[in-house]
């Protein structure tokens, strides 16, 4: 097996202790050990983590990365099925005029 990391998430509602869980601190290697460091605030899902600045390329409610349609000139989620662009008011826009609610509600081909 190989390393493994442990997060906490503290709430400051929290009423259980480390020892109500079974653990302590005397398990876990001292700030004296040297270990690699990771800079930067970083976003997990489904065991990958994902660095703050890769997120605009992201659903921001899944998280699963964005996909391109180039007819519609528009990134969209296709897992929430949802444009991720909003159309522009132009109705003589050829992208937006003829988007359709949905994106799975396009007949053609992605």
């Amino acid at each position: 097996m190989g390393k493994k990391k442990i997060f906490y998430l503290d709430p400051d509602e929290r009423k259980w202790t480390m020892e109500d869980l079974g653990l302590s601190w005397g398990t876990y290697p001292s700030n004296e050990v040297k270990q690699e460091s990771v800079d930067g605030l970083y976003l997990m899902k489904d065991g990958m983590f994902l660095k703050l600045n890769e997120l605009e390329s992201r659903c921001h409610v899944c998280l699963e990365p964005l996909a391109y349609h180039d007819e519609f000139d528009a990134q969209f989620c296709a897992v929430c099925d949802e444009w991720r662009e909003e159309a522009c008011s132009d109705p003589t826009c050829d992208y937006c005029f003829t988007r359709p609610q949905k994106p799975s509600d396009y007949k053609g081909e992605i």
